[in-house]
C-alpha cells in the first residue's frame, strides 16, 4: 500500500514523500477496518476520515507551509497537514482503500 504525501525531514531539514502506510497505528486503523464485516463504503470512509483527522490533522510534526516563489510581501503563506493533503483526493484515496482491502487484511501488523 502506498499513498505519498510532502513533510519535514527534520534531520535534514527538506521536504520529502512519504507514505502515510508507514505509520503503524493509522495502518493497524485501516486493516481492522478491512476486515469488518459486511461494512459499507460509506461507514469505512468515515471511519478511515476519522482516523486520518486524529493521526494527522493539527500536528506541527505533520505540517509544512506553503509559500509562493518568489515570495512576496502580500502573499500570506498556508500551512498544510498530511490530513489536508490527503483530503483534497479523498474519494480517490477511499476508492484506491476499498478496492484493496484484501492487501490491507493481508499486511503484517
Amino acid at each position: 500500500m502506498e499513498w505519498n504525501v510532502y513533510v519535514e525531514n527534520f534531520n535534514t531539514r527538506r521536504i520529502e514523500k512519504y507514505n502515510i502506510f508507514k505509520h503503524y497505528s493509522f495502518l493497524k486503523d485501516c486493516v481492522e477496518f478491512a476486515k469488518i464485516k459486511n461494512i459499507t463504503k460509506q461507514k469505512f470512509a468515515e471511519k478511515v476520515n476519522r482516523s486520518l483527522s486524529y493521526f494527522f490533522q493539527y500536528k506541527c510534526e505533520w505540517e509544512i507551509i506553503l509559500s509562493a516563489w518568489p515570495p512576496r510581501e502580500d502573499f500570506r503563506e498556508e500551512k498544510v497537514d498530511v490530513y489536508s493533503q490527503v483530503c483534497l483526493n479523498f474519494d480517490i484515496f477511499i476508492d484506491y482503500l476499498w478496492n484493496h482491502k484484501q492487501e490491507l487484511i493481508k499486511e503484517k501488523i
